[in-house]
């Protein structure tokens, strides 16, 4: 993963946490936390399975809950690969 595709990852998820709130499966019955993490990773080719399991769950846990979990995406996936494109 490049500082590029890290900083994209970092950007999507930060606007998906913006705009979630609890009630939104209510609101939307369609709503999708998974296909939203589809679309944060959709420029993205994960190293291997166990680490997009790790990567998908950091950025799911980040959507639903920012403050508490931004600072572990950011090291994770800034850790996962430092050159830039």
């Amino acid at each position: 993963m490049t500082t590029d595709d890290a900083d994209e990852i970092i950007r999507k998820t930060g606007m998906l946490a913006l705009l979630y709130y609890p009630e939104l499966h209510a609101d939307d019955p369609d709503y999708s936390l998974g296909s939203d993490v589809d679309w944060v990773l959709d420029h993205v080719t994960a190293p291997d399975p166990e680490g997009a399991v790790v990567l998908r769950d950091a950025i799911g846990r980040t959507i639903i809950d920012p403050t508490a979990y931004r600072a572990d995406l950011a090291s994770l996936v800034y850790a996962a690969g430092p050159t830039a494109s």
